[in-house]
């Protein structure tokens, strides 16, 4: 049996993927917003004018979730982990450490978009939530350290319900 992944480098593979999920957005958001579909209007201008102004933010934050959920998805499916995983050589399996099935993987991915993006949510919604968010925020860090530190496999919520955990990658073998 592969023994448990440290906290540490849950940690730092969340705030790498996390970054880059950050810098990918962006660059895509900034590409968007420069496409032009009429002469003298950008696609943010366009799809601007056909929301109501308070629901813009909406629109961004749906693709930003949807280049998240991609980003792990694809990487997924090539090496059941993250590229920052990869490089801690981690990697996601089922109980009886084979991949997960899609529909397992899809769960999960789901549930963790869901633990982490409610508090971001309610702070776009209104920045009037700025510390309550921050509370949920270290919540989910405390109760999240707490599970994987507890829990034999090293678990977390999203991890418990889809049957999931990391393990490292063996060494390779030198020649």
């Amino acid at each position: 049996m592969n023994k448990k992944v440290e906290l540490t480098a849950r940690i730092m593979t969340f705030a790498i993927d996390s970054i880059a999920i950050v810098v990918f957005s962006i660059v895509v958001i900034n590409i968007l917003e420069e496409i032009r579909l009429r002469p003298y209007m950008t696609l943010g201008e366009e799809l601007q004018s056909l929301l109501p102004k308070e629901d813009y933010w909406l629109y961004w934050w749906i693709i930003q979730l949807a280049l998240a959920l991609g980003y792990h998805y694809v990487s997924w499916s090539v090496w059941s982990a993250s590229p920052s995983q990869r490089l801690a050589r981690l990697k996601l399996v089922n109980a009886q450490e084979q991949k997960l099935s899609v529909l397992s993987f899809l769960f999960r991915l789901f549930l963790k978009a869901l633990i982490i993006n409610v508090p971001l949510f309610l702070f776009v919604y209104d920045g009037d939530f700025f510390l309550f968010s921050g509370l949920i925020y270290v919540a989910i860090l405390i109760i999240g350290s707490k599970m994987i530190y507890e829990n034999p496999k090293g678990q977390m919520f999203h991890g418990l319900l889809s049957n999931s955990h990391f393990v490292y990658l063996p060494e390779k073998k030198k020649r």
